[in-house]
């Protein structure tokens, strides 16, 4: 089940409900029997590696606390870890992971192969990388290998110590020599540096595309298919990977030089998506014959794609939009939904042509007339994912005229649950700017104090930043809060408090260097005694430095006031 548990509301505006009536009736036992046998795509989910189930794991690789470890710190080891059942890939799949590389292991590489050894399989050692020759020449075969390769070595023909390299060599074992490279790159950020990023890998048929980080653009293309295979850089065809059917094992390999300890290979999430190609039904026929069909049903502005699949992850917001046809001022239509995705099973014909889904459930837009886009607002939380497909009179100068447009399916995943690092700084006076760092924020993510909203000025994945509010409570609960429901807290403008003092007493006169240490202090602290202003010269998180005002003899109460108004106090004593 995808959904969260919900938290209570909060205090705040209330959100007006869109004209959206999406209404389920009972499906009947040979569409809920169709459900549960026809999964909309193949998939799994490892935010972490607290728990290993569904994997196998060989050579070094190991479970160190919630990471996955291919390597552990050890001279010239060799690990892989394989999804133990495979997976769908020849039809398309979408599969990103989050990686750490120290300065000197051998590499990684994710490889997806069907050789006779399935999820027992281990390739070559040292600069084999597990999936290659190595030095023990038992390469993995019928595969392809993404590297990440972190040593230069010239009779590899390696063009640098930072490379992302696709390798295969069809059903053949496979190479870690470029010679059989199908695409390679150099990026700009080196990947073996003790730093956590995020490789996204992408297969539509006919092609390959590899993405680092939240890039937009690809760091590589290569035309790839499973069947045929690619060409290598060096002019010669690979052939293809000769599965025995569409499935193959995935998985991670790495590998340590002879020599070397301390460095190591880690996984730190991975998540898989396998598509299907999509049925004719989901091109439609609007104005087939007469420069169509077109695609007048949208997602959030795209037609979904090759797959004809939007993603989104659970309870984001999103927007359905149906254009007129060209030609067509405007278009009376009906707008339908099935819970599920729709596929060969559920087309069904119609008089108006092959519906992807039996038209059961149309959905009130408000108004179904072309042009129409519907935002659908952050938290609402589906309880199945969806296929929409219309109905549409295409041609006002003759009404009975009714074609179908393009279907979409709706696919949800649920997002990992979002986590706070920093909170930068920890006080800060009026309209600061305040710095949440973390992961897992959702674009659409929603930020309060105290259960009291606060406005953002952006939100990015690992950082979102908000002016400091006028009169935050001491200690104030912070929460990040993602549509689905998942939050992650953290306290806010704490209370300082005082250890211990150093330099505590001095003259009348004043210009006595005076320390107070303790927790919670942050830039533009400021400091009174008997109270008349410090002039304070330094502040952290466990210290701020002052030189005392003048005064009169005796034990003075010390105010140190944080910029977000809150308070510790101690004393000095002058003589």
């Amino acid at each position: 089940m995808l959904r969260r548990p919900a938290e209570p509301p909060l205090a705040g505006p209330v959100q007006e409900p869109i004209p959206v009536n999406l209404v389920f009736r009972p499906l009947g036992v040979a569409a809920g029997l169709w459900l549960a046998a026809h999964a909309p795509a193949q998939g799994f989910d490892y935010p972490n590696f607290a728990s290993l189930g569904g994997l196998t794991l060989n050579g070094s690789a190991a479970q160190v606390g919630t990471n996955l470890r291919l390597t552990t710190g050890g001279s010239a080891q060799t690990g892989s870890c394989w999804r133990t059942l495979p997976v769908k890939v020849t039809e398309g799949f979408e599969t990103q992971f989050d990686f750490l590389l120290t300065a000197s292991p051998e590499g990684l590489a994710f490889v997806i192969q069907g050789s006779p050894a399935g999820a027992a399989a281990l390739g070559g050692g040292l600069w084999g990388i597990g999936y290659g020759f190595g030095a023990t020449t038992n390469p993995i075969t019928n595969s392809i290998a993404f590297e990440i390769d972190a040593i230069q070595n010239g009779f590899l023909n390696d063009t640098s110590g930072n490379e992302v390299s696709i390798h295969t060599v069809g059903a053949f074992g496979n190479s870690e020599n470029e010679s059989v490279s199908i695409g390679r790159v150099t990026p700009a950020a080196d990947l073996s540096s003790n730093t956590v990023y995020r490789l996204r890998i992408r297969y539509v048929p006919g092609q390959l595309d590899v993405f680092l980080g939240s890039q937009p653009a690809p760091l590589l293309s290569v035309p790839f298919t499973f069947e045929a295979g690619g060409t290598q850089l060096t002019g010669g065809s690979t052939g293809g990977l000769g599965l025995a059917g569409t499935d193959a094992w995935v998985g991670f390999t790495s590998s340590t030089s002879s020599g070397s300890t301390g460095q190591f290979a880690e996984i730190r999430s991975w998540s898989w998506v396998s598509y299907s190609l999509p049925d004719a039904c989901y091109v439609g026929n609007v104005q087939e014959g007469a420069g169509g069909p077109h695609d007048l049903l949208t997602i959030d502005g795209t037609n979904g794609g090759f797959f004809r699949t939007a993603r989104a992850a659970v309870a984001d917001p999103f927007t359905l939009a149906v254009a007129a046809p060209p030609g067509q001022v405007s278009a009376p239509f009906l707008l339908f939904l099935f819970p599920g995705i729709a596929g060969p099973a559920t087309v069904t014909p119609t008089a108006w042509g092959d519906a992807c889904f039996p038209l059961w459930f149309p959905i009130d837009l408000g108004g179904a007339i072309a042009p129409v886009s519907v935002p659908v607002p952050a938290g609402l939380i589906l309880p199945t994912e969806l296929t929409f497909q219309a109905l549409m009179a295409t041609d006002a100068a003759n009404p009975a005229t009714i074609e179908r447009t393009n279907a979409i399916g709706l696919q949800l995943s649920l997002a990992p649950a979002p986590s706070i690092t920093t909170v930068s700084p920890s006080s800060a006076g009026v309209g600061a700017n305040i710095v949440v760092t973390g992961n897992s924020f959702s674009p659409f993510a929603t930020l309060d104090l105290n259960g009291v909203p606060v406005p953002t000025t952006s939100v990015a994945a690992q950082q979102i930043v908000f002016p400091m509010p006028a009169a935050v409570p001491c200690g104030a609960l912070l929460r990040v809060r993602n549509p689905d429901g998942a939050t992650a807290t953290a306290t806010f403008n704490p209370t300082p408090t005082i250890s211990s003092t150093v330099n505590n007493t001095g003259s009348t006169a004043g210009g006595t260097v005076f320390v107070v240490l303790g927790t919670g202090f942050a830039a533009g602290t400021t400091a009174t005694i008997g109270g008349n202003p410090a002039t304070v010269t330094s502040v952290t998180t466990g210290a701020v430095v002052m030189t005392t005002p003048p005064g009169t003899p005796g034990a003075k109460q010390v105010v140190v006031q944080t910029p977000g108004g809150c308070t510790a106090t101690t004393t000095f004593t002058y003589f």
